[in-house]
């Protein structure tokens, strides 16, 4: 590597905003809450003490026959905690209740979900996470473990199954579609990013020490790893990959709209720091034609149909279920 000098140490400022990958990780979650009936908002929650293992495996019920642990009981209210919820004793004992039925019925007509289906579910959304580090992290602070939302996502692949085979015949019209299409128009927008390469410094005399190197012919990673403030950005060689330009500070989207790709820019200042950068790549906005987005609409349509159909199944399965409570 070029030698360059070292950089400067002042507190990491914020990066520009992302997007966090985090929906796939809610969906085990809000299954619970459809089962115990709750409606749950978005991503987060806090954790909770974790039960002992004595009292995890006591039986606390039992439903047709079969017990139901508290340790089960103890997953699901964690489970609504990824949704920045709670559910009670009762709501989430509740929600119990309807998964064995559900694994009952899967069960009579053979359906299955196999653990490398698991596998794989889990990993796409460790993938959309960063790692399945941060899906750990993710799960350690709402107080769910790994094992534990395995086998949530489990029951939700169950479902998703069940109902597939109970309720084969389900065909949105072309009008649900075209209505689908115009309500969800904004989330079948891309939209307009820039492919970003920058060093973030404390003051306009670092960003022109920085420019300085550059002129000199240091390479812009090199520079980079050795200035920036941004210890995510030093250790990509300065790249951000991309970002969307709305969530660019104005002054950077601004530059960011008129810069010629690969040419770096003269410092420029937005919430408190200094920025050196260059773009990369630029894309516009792009919305997917009804054509390109019909197959993805048909299949949320054909689930959300099937997930209603399965739901009263499930009301009328629990209407006449024996559940006892207790040991």
């Amino acid at each position: 590597m070029t030698h360059v000098a070292p950089r400067d140490t002042p507190p990491t400022p914020q990066r520009p905003a992302r997007r966090p990958a985090v929906l796939a990780l809610c969906a085990a979650a809000l299954a619970v809450a459809a089962l115990a009936g709750t409606g749950l908002a978005a991503c987060g929650g806090r954790a909770a003490p974790a039960a002992s293992p004595s009292s995890s495996a006591a039986v606390v019920a039992h439903v047709n026959g079969e017990a139901v642990t508290r340790g089960e009981v103890d997953l699901t209210m964690a489970m609504a905690r990824l949704s920045s919820q709670s559910l009670s004793y009762r709501q989430a004992l509740e929600a119990v209740v309807r998964e064995h039925l559900l694994r009952t019925e899967a069960a009579r007509l053979g359906v299955v979900a196999s653990a490398s289906d698991v596998q794989a579910r889990v990993q796409q959304v460790a993938a959309g996470l960063g790692g399945t580090t941060a899906l750990r992290a993710s799960l350690s602070a709402a107080g769910v473990s790994l094992a534990g939302y395995r086998q949530e996502v489990a029951d939700g692949l169950l479902a998703e199954r069940l109902a597939a085979r109970k309720f084969p015949h389900v065909t949105p019209t072309a009008s649900q579609v075209s209505a689908f299409y115009r309500a969800h128009r904004a989330q079948l927008t891309t939209p307009a990013a820039v492919r970003l390469a920058e060093i973030v410094v404390k003051t306009r005399s670092s960003g022109q020490a920085v420019m300085d190197r550059l002129k000199k012919g240091y390479p812009f990673a090199d520079v980079a790893q050795a200035y920036s403030m941004d210890p995510d950005a030093a250790s990509t060689g300065g790249v951000l990959g991309w970002v969307e330009t709305s969530s660019l500070p104005p002054a950077l989207a601004r530059a960011a709209a008129a810069a010629r790709l690969g040419v770096v820019l003269h410092p420029i200042e937005a919430e408190g720091v200094w920025h050196v950068m260059k773009v990369l790549g630029r894309r516009a906005a792009h919305t997917r034609s009804l054509a390109a987005a019909r197959p993805a609409i048909v299949a949320e349509l054909v689930s959300e149909r099937r997930a209603a159909q399965l739901q009263a199944w499930l009301d009328e399965a629990r209407a006449t279920a024996h559940v006892t409570t207790g040991p």
